[in-house]
């Protein structure tokens, strides 16, 4: 059974003509401040992320201590298996096709779907929200994404930086397509100039997700899993993103490090950091 702040929540299926996907959008409103011009706060994979979210912000935006916002949830209607290949295809920046033939049985072989992804949110989902939440801002957009879901907020900074005024990179996969994102830092101060974009970033990982693992899926071996931790770099490799950023003279810049936790485990603590980093009252 939900708790009162979820059950006030709605949900419904957003059908994007850009991706040709159907998308299960959970939908927050706030519980007070419904007159203004109210940020729209964007967590990706939302069946993992969208109750934390919520209830992470609910009392605070209640008593003060952070500016009201409409918080949504974009995620999947189907099973799990089919869940990872969804986000696999929408999240992902372009890969060869045969690129990771290892986790095919969990990621499915379609990539690259990001920049299609990205206009569904700007130009299908935010008017969407609008319809149904008055209150909320045209222009004020704040986006969450973890693992995948990280990866896709960093190349949504780094490719259309004034697409978000706050972007929450979580435990960022920046290993795809052998740290190819990694490249979008030389032309990124001319991004930013061009496109006047002075966005405010969190990055955040948690210590134990470059740890060689002890268990892993039936579909592949640990000494597969080990090679593919190592060369994930995931804890060194947020902490070198977090350090470029700093080259860019940009508004607010935070690097949140969780201890005692892994990739799965970090997610609820993730997003209640994106939740106060993003919804701050700032002066």
């Amino acid at each position: 059974m939900p708790t009162s702040v979820l059950s006030a929540c709605q949900s419904f299926t957003l059908a994007s003509k850009g991706t040709g996907r159907d998308y299960m959008v959970s939908l927050g409103r706030p519980l007070v401040g419904l007159d203004g011009e109210l940020p729209i706060f964007i967590v990706l994979d939302s069946g993992i992320t969208f109750g934390s979210a919520v209830e992470s912000a609910a009392m605070r935006m209640a008593m003060g201590a952070l500016e009201p916002a409409v918080i949504v949830g974009v995620g999947y209607d189907t099973d799990i298996a089919q869940v990872m290949r969804l986000r696999t295809a929408d999240l992902t920046p372009p890969a060869p096709a045969d690129k990771y033939p290892e986790m095919a049985a969990m990621m499915g072989t379609e990539y690259g779907g990001a920049d299609a992804f990205l206009e569904f949110l700007l130009g299908e989902l935010v008017p969407a929200i609008r319809e149904r939440a008055p209150e909320a801002s045209a222009n004020r957009r704040i986006l969450y994404g973890h693992s995948l879901g990280g990866l896709f907020a960093a190349h949504a900074l780094l490719t259309r930086p004034e697409s978000f005024e706050t972007f929450c990179v979580s435990s960022p996969s920046l290993w795809w397509n052998d740290f190819a994102i990694l490249s979008r830092f030389e032309t990124f101060a001319e991004t930013l100039k061009a496109r006047q974009a002075q966005p405010r970033v969190l990055v955040s990982i948690a210590a134990g997700e470059q740890d060689p693992p002890t268990v892993v899926p039936p579909w592949l071996t640990l000494e597969a899993a080990r090679e593919r931790v190592a060369q994930a770099r995931m804890v060194d490799a947020a902490r070198e993103f977090a350090g470029a950023l700093e080259a860019f003279d940009l508004p607010e810049l935070a690097f949140a490090y969780f201890h005692d936790e892994s990739h799965d485990s970090v997610i609820q603590a993730a997003v209640a950091r994106a939740v106060t980093f993003g919804l701050k009252r700032r002066g």
